[in-house]
């Protein structure tokens, strides 16, 4: 009787360790900024994009602190497509999610025409 429910525990178990191993959220963003095609060009880009905004998420806290050297966000989104051909001073809002502190992913949420 006593191995029956040692297997039954076990099986209830295991579905909850596996879902704790996956990766947690450790930085959501929202950041808005706009397109500045006279840096993209002083830099040698197509698109460059200068952030003036930056709030929390719906899943974590959001960090961009300039005075916390040990950790530096670079935008790199997965694609500029979207935004390449954008005139400038065109505002976009992104999404940035880090996962386990490592490296984030970057999603356009939106971009508009308008100038600054």
């Amino acid at each position: 009787m006593k191995t029956k429910t040692r297997c039954i525990l076990g099986a209830l178990i295991l579905p909850l360790v596996a879902g704790s191993v996956q990766a947690e959220i450790t930085q959501d963003c929202i950041l808005e900024g706009n397109v500045d095609k006279r840096k993209a060009a002083q830099h040698g880009r197509d698109v460059y994009v200068t952030f003036r905004r930056a709030e929390a998420g719906e899943t974590a806290p959001c960090d961009m602190s300039r005075s916390n050297r040990s950790r530096r966000v670079q935008f790199k989104a997965p694609g500029t497509d979207d935004i390449t051909d954008a005139p400038h001073g065109a505002r976009v809002k992104y999404r940035y999610i880090e996962r386990n502190h490592q490296g984030g992913q970057w999603q356009l949420i939106e971009a508009s025409d308008g100038n600054i």
